[in-house]
């Protein structure tokens, strides 16, 4: 996992599709935007946050989409891939993705009208003793094990209530891409997805944020 803890927050402007851009070359990547409908923050729940990762790095995602970078907010969902067939195009994927994670929402919104209980992080973590920590740092910063929401301590988390499960519609209609062109636009965009947990202000360091991913 790369290091990303002394980079300024870098700055991406999203566009739209990129007129005669082949979405189909497998040696393309992209830097991919999914928002929430109404910006509605419903990710803050861990239970649909876990399951729309679930879904992102399941074997048959990954079977059509070349994954190497995620993070999931609580309102959206950066993640910079391409597709790995020719037969495929990233919009259609991309349109299968938001069909399948759609009705795991649905799922999860019953459950969560008819208990009236959302899954929080918890505000109090108990704390690693020094020997502990520093190993587990160590393992954090070269990527080898990725904390669980329920044991790290997320900061300014926002709120939700169960009545903003009610809408149907889990994204909005369009998705927001941006085409890697170079290494130096590669890296900005690794830089993106990893400080952008920071930048709101719910961990400290990349490394801590529970919904962030690089693959190989």
């Amino acid at each position: 996992m790369p290091h990303f803890d002394h980079l300024p927050y870098p700055s991406r402007y999203n566009t739209l599709r990129l007129l005669g851009y082949d979405y189909t070359s497998t040696r393309k990547l992209c830097a991919v935007t999914l928002v929430a409908y109404s910006r509605r923050p419903i990710f803050a729940d861990m239970t649909l946050a876990k399951l729309i990762l679930k879904s992102l790095l399941s074997h048959e995602t990954l079977a059509h989409i070349d994954l190497r970078a995620f993070t999931l907010m609580p309102d959206h969902l950066h993640f910079l891939g391409g597709v790995r067939k020719p037969e495929f195009t990233l919009p259609n994927l991309i349109g299968t993705f938001k069909s399948f994670t759609t009705q795991l929402y649905w799922k999860r919104s019953r459950e969560i009208i008819e208990s009236g209980e959302i899954s929080l992080p918890s505000k109090e973590v108990s704390k690693s003793r020094v020997e502990n920590y520093r190993q587990l740092m160590s393992s954090l910063l070269d990527g080898r094990v990725t904390l669980r929401p329920e044991v790290v301590e997320l900061r300014d988390w926002p709120t939700i209530q169960p009545e903003s499960f009610l809408k149907k519609q889990l994204w909005q209609g369009r998705f927001f891409d941006h085409v890697i062109r170079n290494d130096k636009d590669l890296r900005e965009n690794l830089n993106y997805i990893a400080m952008n947990p920071v930048k709101a202000g719910y961990v400290s360091r990349p490394c801590f944020y529970p919904y962030t991913g690089f693959l190989d």
